[in-house]
């Protein structure tokens, strides 16, 4: 019989052809109950941080509104940082007992090096085609999150991008998700939901597109480096490569010609450190 306190991280693991064997409600809930948690618990925090903000607002003095509103979208990355961690925080014990479930292997600083490579050649690679293929213009959405994004002071997105984002989004989506799907269907499956699941969780039609095709790199290397660093590496390298170029509008300033250039390098060495990690 199945209890939503198991699905939600509780004790008495059930085993993989047992999990197979469930309705498909069961697996439902076994996979989309955490995922619940963390959402009502993200936009609770959310709502709670911005009441503080507002309360804070309303009764400071002329020198807290206007500091507040020269920094207005590094504070809200703020607190939209603090909401995921608070978010990930309610299903910690659920990623944790999922990812100790699975086989782990302690990787070469070499192994991590091609990861890193193939996460910032991938994404800065797959960046430059969206902008140069003008997919990137196609979602208003996605501009004012653009801008909200990168509207951050750059230290505040080092962490915002580079600590947060990559160890609450990795915990839901690969320490959970990926790993629950794996137990429910086979791994192509797995691979390929739990990548369109992290892309629709971005919002708009660019950064799902952007997010499915780097979760497909994503859960394949934590598949075959057995460890969970590998992903949260890989997420981070990823966002902070990304931001940086953007930041300083380093990919924006290059000619077209010359855009073209680097993209088929970086996606030729994306593929290289591809076929490397995959002879691990």
């Amino acid at each position: 019989m199945f209890k939503p306190d198991r699905a939600a991280g509780g004790t008495g693991r059930k085993t993989g052809k047992e999990i197979k064997s469930w309705s498909s409600f069961q697996k439902t809930a076994y996979l989309l109950l955490p995922l619940l948690i963390y959402f009502v618990a993200h936009d609770a925090a959310q709502f709670l941080l911005w009441a503080v903000m507002e309360l804070i607002l309303s009764s400071g003095s002329q020198s807290i509104r206007a500091f507040c509103s020269s920094y207005a979208d590094t504070l809200q990355g703020a607190v939209n940082g603090l909401a995921i961690l608070i978010g990930a925080a309610f299903v910690y014990r659920t990623a944790r007992n999922e990812i100790k479930a699975q086989v782990y292997e302690k990787r070469t600083v070499t192994a991590y090096c091609f990861l890193a490579a193939l996460a910032f050649c991938a994404s800065v690679g797959i960046n430059i085609l969206f902008a140069r293929t003008g997919f990137s213009e196609r979602s208003q959405t996605y501009d004012r999150v653009h801008e909200m994004q990168y509207g951050v002071e750059f230290a505040a997105g080092l962490i915002l991008y580079g600590i947060i984002s990559p160890l609450a989004e990795e915990t839901i989506f690969r320490g959970i998700l990926y790993n629950r799907m794996k137990q429910c269907f086979n791994y192509p499956i797995a691979l390929l939901l739990s990548s369109l699941f992290f892309g629709l969780y971005h919002g708009n039609l660019v950064q799902a597109l952007y997010g499915t095709l780097l979760g497909l790199f994503i859960a394949y290397t934590y598949e075959k480096y057995h460890n969970f660093a590998a992903p949260v590496l890989f997420h981070a390298v990823a966002n902070i490569s990304i931001f940086t170029l953007t930041y300083y509008n380093w990919l924006k300033d290059m000619s077209w010609e010359v855009s073209i250039w680097v993209m088929l390098a970086l996606l030729a060495v994306a593929g290289i450190s591809l076929w490397r990690i995959k002879k691990e």
